[in-house]
């Protein structure tokens, strides 16, 4: 079994870095082939509005970003899947969801696009600080209403069939002081084999979600650690930390993107501030600072997932349905459980399931010691 989780994950990890790298590369060529020039001469074309044109040109942008990009997504997210019988998906299903998500995308991320047109028509100047604070707040819009709005178009809620686990979890919450919309389980098991649970949104929007094939698949005491682990998150209040790490580097990433984009708009022959071809400019810087900015992000997440692991350990006291909830979820998921350390540190936003596993077997050594 692991040899065919280290075969999948040595896969996956090599997806994983080309993606990271690929949205800049790709920006950087259509810059330097004139891509965006095209583009914008043909959308120039649809009416006398620059914001109705503006449309047209990210829409067909899009679309050919997309295209290139199709025969590595279809390859990681359906054929990858299969081979190694990780997936529940028919063909259609797969590209119903591919469709469904890039319009979902499209909507989300198309007023954000016109707003940094605005923006940089209006104020030259502070056209970042802007767009950081339209993005960060749009952030907090999405963690909110997320769970709400968008998870249902391709998961159904449901109430927790179990009675008995229903019981188990509602003491826990009760016992942890968890306020949220309910505990839910999602329908995933209709694309995929693999085991998950997350606590979604914040307010009153925040919800604990339970995978079917979780629930399916792992005893009660298990689940209870995996459900401890996320109301640790809500405890240490670890979604507020992220959003406001994330706004950081946000603010971090539009900032250096100001500093060079005038460098690199004359670089590419782009003379007009606030032209189409600026936006794919800006892009490119975007992209360009996340790969620095990922392993930060990764590190910070590997620790708030540590804290949460330790909150499970010591509201459960069940080291041992923890270790096994892992052992678990690395054979359920095919995951390397020890992963080299330069892919932990590029890839990982939870730390990898062999030192998960030895710091609660620490754990259960420390308690026991300080109980002698």
């Amino acid at each position: 079994m692991q040899d065919k989780a280290r075969q999948y994950s040595a896969i996956k990890h090599r997806i994983a870095l080309i993606n990271i790298f690929l949205a800049p590369l790709l920006l950087f060529i259509f810059l330097i082939i004139g891509a965006p020039t095209y583009f914008r001469n043909i959308s120039e074309i649809v009416s006398n509005n620059d914001y109705i044109n503006l449309v047209a040109f990210y829409a067909s942008l899009s679309v050919f970003y997309y295209a290139i990009n199709l025969p590595l997504e279809f390859y990681s997210g359906f054929l990858l899947e299969h081979r190694f019988s990780l997936s529940n998906q028919t063909l259609k299903d797969w590209i119903a969801r591919e469709t469904k998500k890039n319009i979902i995308a499209f909507i989300i991320s198309l007023p954000l696009v016109a707003a940094l047109y605005a923006f940089l028509r209006l104020w030259p100047v502070s056209w970042w600080l802007w767009s950081a604070i339209l993005w960060f707040s749009v952030s907090i819009i999405l963690a909110k209403f997320a769970p709400v709005a968008i998870v249902p178009l391709f998961y159904k809620y449901s109430p927790l069939k179990d009675a008995a686990l229903e019981n188990k979890m509602n003491q826990l919450v009760l016992k942890v002081g968890f306020k949220s919309g309910g505990v839910y389980e999602l329908n995933i098991s209709k694309d995929t084999k693999k085991a998950n649970a997350a606590l979604l949104g914040i307010g009153r929007q925040k919800r604990i979600v339970l995978c079917d094939t979780l629930i399916s698949s792992f005893s009660h005491e298990e689940i209870e650690a995996v459900m401890a682990h996320e109301l640790g998150h809500h405890k240490l209040n670890h979604m507020w930390k992220l959003i406001i790490s994330g706004g950081i580097f946000t603010f971090l990433t539009f900032f250096f993107a100001n500093a060079i984009f005038l460098k690199l708009s004359n670089f590419f022959g782009y003379g007009a501030l606030y032209g189409y071809e600026s936006l794919v400019v800006i892009y490119f810087a975007i992209t360009g600072f996340n790969v620095f900015f990922i392993p930060i992000a990764n590190a910070f997440s590997r620790r708030l997932e540590k804290e949460a692991d330790l909150f499970s350990l010591t509201i459960t006291g069940n080291v041992s349905a923890f270790i096994s909830t892992m052992k678990k979820l690395g054979e359920q998921n095919l995951a390397d459980v020890n992963p080299g350390r330069f892919y932990e540190i590029m890839l990982y936003n939870h730390p990898p399931i062999a030192r998960r596993i030895a710091f609660a077997e620490s754990f259960k050594n420390s308690s026991k010691n300080s109980s002698e």
